[in-house]
C-alpha cells in the first residue's frame, strides 16, 4: 500500500540573502504566506484558512480503527497547535510522527507500534539522522496530546493512548569556571595547543560567544536566549537596559509551563549587554543581521576547540548557572525565581550543590552518644 501523502504545514523557510518567511508546504509544493519571522500569529492565521479550503477530513462514527493518524495530526495542527508556545516546534514533530504513522489508523497506535517508532527514530527514521530516546519520547507526547485532542473534539468515539519510553534520568552536567572559559574562548576562535598557550585557529563567532555568556549568566533556556530581542517586544524576550531587568517573553506571549519569569540583570553581564547594544540591531544573538534560530554548529565548534566532549549541550549552561548559584549560598527559593524553575526541581536535581544540603545529616556522627544504645543513654 503506497504511503499517503504528508498533510500540509508550516514552515520557516530560510534563504541566503534573504529575510525567513513561513510558507506553507503541501504534496512538494511550496506556497507564501507573506509573513516573516515574528510574526507567527499572521502566519498561523493563513495556515488554518489555508487548511480549511484545502482539506475536510471524513470522522465517520469516531471508530478509531477507522480514522488515519494524519487525520488526528492535522487536526491537532490546525486548531491546537498555533495555541502552543512553540508551533513551530509542534510542526516538526508532526511532520517526523506522520513518516512513521501516516499510513495508520488511530486504533493502531499501540505499545508495539510506539516502540517501534522510538527504535526506527534512534537508527535514523528514512534519511534523517538518529536522535535520542528522549527526542522520540517527546515527539511521542505529541502524538498522545493530538489524539487526546480528537477524543475531547468528540472526533474520536474512544481514547487512544500512546505508550512512552522511561524518562531519562535528569542530567546533571555543568562547566567548572575553567571549562566556561575556555567554551567562551572556543567560540572566539580560540584554543590551547599542548603546551597550555592560547592560540587562534579560527574567526570569531560573537554571536555564540553572547549567547553562552547569557545563558550562563541568567539561566535563560536555548530558544528563549536566541529569541531576546532590545526593548519592549510582544512576541519574543527582551531586555530593559534602563532598568536592568530580563524579560524572558513578549508583553503579548503567552504563559506556559516553561515558566518565563521576568529576572534582574546580572552586574557581571549588564555593562556586556550595553556594549552588545551597540553593536546590533535585533538582540545579542544576531548574526548577518538577523537573529539565529538555532545555535547548533556554532555551539559544537565551540565546544570542541575547548576541549569538552559531546555530553556538552546548550542546556547544559542553564545547569551551570543553578549549580554555581547553589554552591555560592542562595536559597533554593530564590534561585527558583531568578531561573523561571520551580523549587521543587531544584531541590531534586540540584539540591545536593547547596552549601546547606542535609546540614543535620553532617552533625549526626558528633557527640558522645553517637552509637549508643537507649539503654545507654538512659
Amino acid at each position: 500500500m503506497p504511503r499517503p501523502a504528508k498533510p500540509p504545514r508550516l514552515y520557516l523557510r530560510e534563504r541566503r540573502g534573504r529575510e525567513p518567511q513561513w510558507v506553507i508546504l503541501d504534496r512538494g509544493q511550496e506556497r507564501g504566506t507573506g509573513f516573516g519571522q515574528g510574526r507567527e500569529r499572521e502566519a498561523e492565521e493563513a495556515f488554518a484558512d489555508y487548511l480549511a479550503e484545502k482539506h475536510t477530513a471524513d470522522w465517520g462514527d469516531g471508530d478509531p480503527a477507522q480514522v488515519p493518524v494524519a487525520d488526528v495530526l492535522t487536526l491537532y495542527a490546525t486548531e491546537r497547535a498555533p495555541n502552543i508556545a512553540s508551533p513551530e516546534t509542534a510542526g516538526h514533530r508532526i511532520d517526523r510522527l506522520l513518516e512513521f504513522f501516516g499510513s495508520m489508523t488511530a486504533w493502531e497506535v499501540t505499545k508495539s507500534t510506539c516502540a517501534a517508532y522510538v527504535k526506527a527514530r534512534a537508527a535514523g527514521l528514512g534519511e534523517r539522522k538518529p536522535v535520542k530516546v528522549e527526542t522520540a519520547r517527546t515527539e511521542l507526547q505529541t502524538l498522545g496530546a493530538a489524539l487526546a485532542y480528537a477524543y475531547k473534539a468528540r472526533k474520536i468515539s474512544k481514547p487512544v493512548f500512546v505508550d512512552l519510553p522511561d524518562k531519562s534520568p535528569a542530567k546533571e552536567r555543568w562547566l567548572t569556571r575553567s571549562e566556561a572559559a575556555r567554551l567562551v574562548a572556543g567560540a572566539l576562535g580560540f584554543t590551547r595547543d599542548g603546551e597550555g598557550a592560547w592560540r587562534r585557529v579560527g574567526a570569531p563567532s560573537y554571536h555564540v560567544a553572547r549567547f553562552i555568556l547569557i545563558a550562563l549568566y541568567t539561566g535563560t533556556r536555548h530558544e528563549a536566549v536566541l529569541s531576546l530581542r532590545w526593548g519592549v517586544n510582544s512576541e519574543a524576550g527582551w531586555f530593559d537596559l534602563d532598568e536592568g531587568r530580563l524579560y524572558r517573553r513578549g508583553e503579548g506571549a503567552r504563559d506556559t509551563k516553561k515558566r518565563r519569569t521576568p529576572a534582574p540583570i546580572p552586574d557581571r553581564l549588564l555593562p556586556h549587554l550595553r556594549r552588545w547594544r551597540r553593536m546590533t540591531k535585533l538582540g545579542p544573538c544576531e548574526y548577518e543581521d538577523r537573529l539565529t534560530l538555532r545555535q547548533k554548529t556554532g555551539f559544537a565548534r565551540a565546544r570542541d576547540l575547548a576541549g569538552l566532549g559531546p555530553e556538552v549541550t546548550p542546556h547544559t549552561l542553564k545547569h551551570t548557572c543553578i549549580t554555581w548559584m547553589l554552591q555560592g549560598e542562595v536559597s533554593t527559593w530564590e534561585v527558583a525565581g531568578f531561573t523561571g524553575t520551580s523549587e521543587e526541581t531544584i531541590r531534586r536535581v540540584y539540591g545536593h550543590h547547596a552549601a546547606d544540603y542535609l546540614p543535620n545529616a553532617r552533625k549526626a556522627f558528633r557527640g558522645h552518644i553517637m552509637g549508643q544504645s537507649r539503654k545507654e543513654r538512659a
